[in-house]
């Protein structure tokens, strides 16, 4: 399976600076048509204000949470949606900067996080084979 980032736009960091509405979604990024499943989500989370409380949240199409995190750094977490649907990202407060963002089906990025070896590149123990002179067995 191919890993996809179903995030729009991962270079663009999702910046709060508190000169719009959050009630009006003003610094929300919405990632419409996900399918079900379970899917990772991973960022990196800045607060360069003076707030304490919870810096980022997801929210499902009706405005159901999925996950918060008053976490500074970077943050990981899964998520199940049992229908297709949209998924919400927030800076839930001023001074707030996601970067790096990954949306991701949890099954393909388990593919590549678990830091292990593949078999291909693995030492492989020492396969003896009796040949004779001109290497025929």
């Amino acid at each position: 399976m191919q890993r996809i980032n179903r995030y729009p736009s991962p270079l663009t960091p999702l910046v709060n600076d508190g000169t719009g509405d959050i009630s009006h979604g003003d610094y929300d990024v919405a990632i419409d048509n996900l399918e079900a499943g379970t899917y990772v989500f991973a960022a990196d989370v800045q607060n360069s204000g003076t707030q304490t409380g919870i810096n980022v949240m997801l929210f499902d199409s009706g405005w159901n949470p999925l996950f918060s995190s008053a976490k500074i750094g970077h943050v990981q977490t899964t998520f199940t949606l049992k229908k297709p649907d949209r998924v919400r990202i927030r800076p839930n407060q001023p001074g707030v900067t996601i970067s790096n963002v990954i949306v991701e089906r949890a099954d393909t990025y388990a593919l590549t996080s678990g830091g292990g070896v593949s078999r291909l590149s693995s030492p492989r123990t020492r396969q003896h084979t009796d040949l004779k002179a001109g290497g025929r067995p």
